[in-house]
């Protein structure tokens, strides 16, 4: 005999994606038990779509429950650690670490733990602590347990302009008409962005407390000494090869990968002679045609790129430019909004 099941109310408690139920919700589901005539905890438990147990379990709970907050989820605050005295120290230790604004990771947690653990205090308090894991989910339990998450270095964002909307929209309807006009296939729309890239570069997140609105890191003061990647691709995908600007004045005699453009100058940064440079052995391998193709090239409104030679030198390779606005580069720099991000962290 196949047992059919009515479908379960539309109400807001009934939701099961709900994983934890308020120390409200659950009062009103007791509330409706007792209110309600003939109400049974199976048919309540099915009402809210919740296990009968569950009932059972706040019915015993009651008092402590009319007596916590309306939003608690849960009344008890999980397992005791196993190793209290320890993870007090752990927790010290992060502490002082990140009180001289030094990174603090999940593994570096791990690591600390464990090599207290070996030490004689911790083998004579805890002898069995040598043999624990110290997994990944230890550390989930231990920063939950002392108000701890991983955090990334805070940051002074660009501000964008009063009038974003109506740039944005005209350098859109620019790029429309062109594409419109010369119908560029794909391979022959391109986005050029230069991008710094440090000696050192630390990691931008570590371990700190919730809530905390500044997270400052320390570091060894190189990674200010940077240089410059020009990165450029394709509208179907293509990547032309990289060009790097080390701020020195010869070019060091180092075994750099093929496929990449080593520049120096005086500023480490990309000027117009530079960007002459980027055009003829960068820019011209867009297309392998004896005759150069009409395209169209993105660009941000750095002032090497604005500079009367560099125009011509475009237009003698029958390249239309499309100047991104000052200020829009967040929004409208395909480069900058998607690869320049991945690409740091990949080489951090």
């Amino acid at each position: 005999m196949t047992r059919v099941r009515t479908p379960l109310p539309s109400n807001k408690l009934s939701q099961k994606k709900k994983r934890y139920w308020t120390a409200r919700e659950k009062l009103t589901v007791l509330m409706y038990l007792d209110k309600v005539p003939n109400a049974s905890v199976r048919g309540t438990a099915d009402m809210f779509a919740i296990q009968p147990n569950q009932i059972r379990a706040w019915r015993k709970n009651k008092e402590q429950l009319m007596l916590a907050q309306p939003r608690v989820k849960c009344l008890n605050a999980g397992a005791r650690p196993s190793y209290p005295v320890l993870e007090e120290e752990v927790y010290n230790w992060v502490k002082s670490l990140r009180s001289n604004l030094k990174v603090v990771t999940r593994s570096m947690i791990q690591i600390k733990s464990r090599a207290l653990a070996k030490t004689p205090r911790y083998i004579e308090i805890y002898p069995n602590a040598q043999d624990f894991k110290w997994s990944n989910k230890w550390v989930n339990s231990f920063m939950k347990r002392h108000n701890l998450s991983n955090r990334r270095r805070t940051t002074v964002a660009q501000r964008l302009p009063d009038d974003l909307e109506m740039k944005q929209s005209e350098f859109l309807n620019f790029v429309l008409y062109c594409c419109i006009q010369h119908d560029y296939p794909l391979e022959l729309i391109g986005n050029m962005d230069e991008t710094p890239l440090t000696f050192d570069m630390p990691s931008t997140t570590t371990i700190e407390e919730i809530g905390s609105r500044t997270v400052s890191i320390r570091t060894c003061g190189h990674e200010k000494s940077n240089f410059t990647v020009v990165l450029a691709c394709m509208a179907n995908g293509t990547k032309l090869p990289p060009m790097i600007i080390f701020k020195l004045k010869k070019i060091p005699r180092l075994d750099f990968p093929t496929g990449v453009i080593i520049r120096t100058n005086k500023e480490g940064w990309m000027n117009a002679e530079e960007m002459l440079y980027w055009i003829e052995h960068t820019w011209v391998k867009r297309a392998p045609m004896a005759v150069e193709p009409r395209s169209l090239l993105v660009m941000d409104s750095f002032r090497g790129h604005l500079v009367d030679s560099v125009k011509h030198r475009f237009q003698e390779k029958n390249t239309n430019i499309a100047i991104i606005p000052g200020g829009l580069t967040s929004k409208l720099q395909p480069l900058d909004v998607y690869i320049n991000k991945p690409f740091k962290s990949k080489v951090r």
